[in-house]
């Protein structure tokens, strides 16, 4: 076997150990979304479909396990303007900044969950209930 012929295959190693190690993102959750205009399927909220979906019930758990990883102190996004403590006020507060309750679809939350200009690729396509549940979130006005 040539050296150039060893070298691919650890080549291929090392980019996918590269990725896993980064951990941020689980980039089997699905593409980029192409339209982040996509309607709430059930309003968020969970449950009957008739609440509001609130942030620290239905929404920082979403972030907490989806972003959290990466946007912490001293995480590999740790030098963004998004940062999660863990602490569902603190962390609403570095959230909202992140929302457009004129035009949901259109938040900067909702883009980079998707995928748009995000490092970590897709947290959350457009078809996934969390992503929807965000969206709900941002639609109903983004309450704590």
């Amino acid at each position: 076997m040539s050296s150039d012929s060893r070298i691919q295959p650890l080549a291929a190693l090392l980019t996918a150990a590269f990725a896993l190690a980064l951990g941020c993102a689980d980039f089997e959750r699905g593409p980029v979304a192409e339209d982040a205009g996509v309607p709430p399927i059930d309003g968020g909220g969970g449950g009957d479909g008739g609440d509001a979906a609130s942030f620290a019930s239905d929404v920082h758990p979403l972030l907490t396990t989806g972003c959290q990883s990466c946007h912490r102190a001293g995480g590999s996004a740790g030098n963004t303007s998004f940062l999660l403590t863990g602490d569902a006020d603190t962390d609403y507060a570095a959230t909202v900044s992140l929302t457009d309750t004129s035009n949901p679809s259109a938040s900067r939350l909702l883009r980079k969950a998707s995928g748009a200009g995000h490092g970590g690729g897709a947290i959350y396509g457009a078809d996934t209930p969390e992503y929807q549940t965000l969206l709900a979130w941002i639609s109903g006005g983004a309450q704590p």
